[in-house]
């Protein structure tokens, strides 16, 4: 074989490959319910799926949910175990906040996280939601989420077009790993 054509990897590439296949397997896996608008079942089809996780024996953490919360979001809230936010003021403005260090230190099995698009108050650890949400991922702890659609920023302006109104907190769909969903 002549000299420059060997097709085989190199033992970086190997040790490259090994080592970003292993953090893939640590990483956390992702869900996300997604609903067009607010009101429609989202909340309440995430809690279910904790729930029935819970039956099966997993460890499930409720780290946010919509408020105020229904008459059956509040009958499956009282079978999980929950973290709660806490409020934060910045510049007039109230900001529910996921306690991300108490989660890390509790480390379930499956976190659930309403509100995905949710802002984070200016000088906080990250400045939305999603990307606690990516920290928390990163931590091998999987999460279940929900997020409207007229929250994505992607497809604000048709569902402006549609609705009439204009989602203020928004997330782009870019960063949702494929491998993840």
């Amino acid at each position: 074989m002549p000299a420059g054509t060997d097709k085989r990897p190199s033992p970086e590439e190997l040790l490259r490959r090994v080592q970003a296949e292993e953090r893939r397997q640590r990483r956390g896996r992702l869900k996300v319910f997604l609903g067009y608008a607010s009101r429609v079942g989202k909340s309440f089809r995430m809690l279910d799926e904790g729930r029935r996780r819970k039956e099966r024996g997993e460890d499930v953490l409720v780290a946010a949910i919509q408020q105020p919360l229904t008459p059956d979001l509040e009958a499956l809230l009282r079978k999980l175990e929950c973290i709660p936010t806490f409020t934060e003021a910045h510049g007039g403005r109230q900001y529910e906040v996921l306690d991300v260090a108490a989660i890390f230190r509790r480390h379930p099995q499956v976190c659930l996280v309403d509100e995905l698009a949710h802002d984070n108050p200016p000088g906080s650890r990250n400045p939305k939601r999603w990307r606690d949400v990516e920290d928390i991922l990163e931590q091998g702890i999987a999460v279940i989420t929900a997020v409207n659609l007229q929250h994505i920023e992607e497809q604000q302006d048709a569902v402006e077009r549609i609705t009439g109104k204009r989602a203020r907190q928004t997330k782009s769909s870019w960063w949702m790993p494929r491998s993840t969903i």
